[in-house]
């Protein structure tokens, strides 16, 4: 489990953070959080969909690294076994917990993480208590990614308003027979895009989402490469 606390430099002055080439993290998640902006570059390694939070009703758009709850197909002791990294999966262990009253925010890390030590990586601190040039630029991307993701949150607003997201359940039968079902998830709705009025349609590329929706649907045929995946770990 996730221990977040705030970064304070009088308790986590020697702490040093180690490389995480493999996003260790990541190894029993089946997707991944992406924003609006990664869409082109992600869709050319995993299938993009949006799902649902049954609590709060909101939509989130994510990656699928695998065919099964606790399954990344990604992930390897030695090494990402993908060209792209997803930037939510790059921050960690870093995120910005923010206030309800205004926009302030407070970096955080996740105090039980492995990445953690006192003798290896990346400090957080120098010697005058001061935060190194390291841990300022990860707490700038930390903001740089909330806002991304408030940017991502307009674009499903626009997907929404457009009524072009459908449930969708992911039938996949593999080379060995064996079945997998997905269920759960959303997907943008060709068709409905298609059926557009030019105005509509218009709308749509004036806003810039059309570059982000056809690399969801493009993306979707990289349901295969995990198939492909899946076998050649159960070979």
């Amino acid at each position: 489990m996730s221990e977040i606390i705030a970064i304070d430099k009088s308790i986590h002055q020697d702490i040093k953070i180690k490389s995480n080439p493999t996003l260790l993290q990541s190894k029993n998640k089946h997707f991944s959080a992406l924003v609006v902006h990664e869409f082109v570059a992600a869709s050319q390694e995993f299938p993009i969909v949006f799902i649902k939070d049954s609590e709060t009703g909101q939509f989130k758009a994510i990656a699928l690294l695998g065919l099964k709850p606790q399954e990344n197909l990604f992930y390897d002791e030695t090494a990402w076994q993908a060209t792209y990294k997803p930037e939510a999966l790059t921050l960690y262990p870093f995120l910005l917990s923010q206030s309800e009253k205004d926009d302030s925010g407070v970096l955080c890390f996740d105090n039980s993480s492995p990445l953690l030590n006192k003798i290896d990586g990346e400090a957080l601190f120098d010697s005058n208590k001061h935060p190194t040039s390291w841990l300022s630029a990860q707490a700038e991307r930390v903001v740089q990614y909330v806002e991304k993701g408030y940017a991502t949150q307009n674009f499903i607003k626009i997907l929404l308003d457009k009524d072009l997201l459908s449930p969708q359940t992911l039938n996949l039968t593999l080379e060995n027979h064996d079945e997998y079902s997905l269920n759960g998830l959303y997907g943008i709705d060709e068709k409905k895009l298609d059926a557009l009025s030019d105005e509509s349609f218009c709308e749509l590329r004036k806003t810039g989402a059309l570059s982000a929706i056809y690399a969801s649907l493009l993306s979707m045929q990289r349901i295969h490469h995990l198939a492909r995946l899946k076998i050649a770990r159960t070979a």
